[in-house]
C-alpha cells in the first residue's frame, strides 16, 4: 500500500544553503522526496512510499533523513 506523508524539519547549523540540503538529499535514500521551503532554516519533505502501514513508511523515512541531514530536528509529521 502507498502512504503519503510530509516530514517537516528544522535544519542544523551545518546546512547553510538550500543547495547544500538538496545536494545531500539527492545523494541519499530520500531522493524521492518532494522538497518545500517555508520558514527560514526549515524544510518540508513530501513522501509517497510503499510500506505495510503508515508507521513503517514514516519510520523508514525518518531513519533515512537522520542519515541524509544529520543535525536536522523533526518538527512534525503530516499525513496527506
Amino acid at each position: 500500500m502507498i502512504h503519503d506523508f510530509t516530514l517537516v524539519y528544522a535544519l542544523g547549523s551545518g546546512m547553510e544553503s538550500q543547495e547544500d540540503v538538496l545536494r545531500q538529499l539527492a545523494d541519499s535514500d530520500c531522493a524521492d522526496a518532494t522538497v518545500g521551503w517555508g520558514r527560514l532554516r526549515h524544510v518540508g519533505l513530501a513522501f509517497s512510499r510503499e510500506a505495510s502501514d503508515r508507521d513503517a513508511a514514516v519510520t523508514l523515512a525518518t531513519t533515512q533523513m537522520a542519515q541524509a541531514l544529520p543535525g536536522a530536528v523533526l518538527i512534525r509529521v503530516d499525513a496527506a
